[in-house]
């Protein structure tokens, strides 16, 4: 079995490459809730408004504590209810 370092923290830039794994699967933008107002391109975004931003300027906002990230749910559809039968009682 050959030794390998590939993937090893001692090789210089293997966490580089790990990162730029992770960042080409994540989208290139996010939903937010403003928490406080702030200027994007331009305009006022108001307190409570939900937006998509572009990620990197998303992240930088939650740090300031101007926005909270919206985790994007899976749309799931819900099972249809089977019904069970009903016991026939006595009369």
């Amino acid at each position: 079995m050959p030794l390998s370092a590939v993937g090893s923290a001692l090789v210089a830039g293997s966490s580089q490459e790990k990162d730029m794994q992770t960042q080409q699967q994540q989208p290139k933008t996010s939903s937010v809730r403003v928490l406080r107002a702030f200027y994007f391109n331009g305009k006022p975004v108001k307190v409570n408004e939900t937006l998509d931003l572009p990620r990197l300027f998303a992240l930088e906002m939650k740090a300031a504590h101007k926005v909270e990230i919206i985790e994007a749910k899976p749309e799931t559809k819900p099972e249809p209810v089977k019904a069970e039968p009903r016991a026939r009682g006595l009369v």
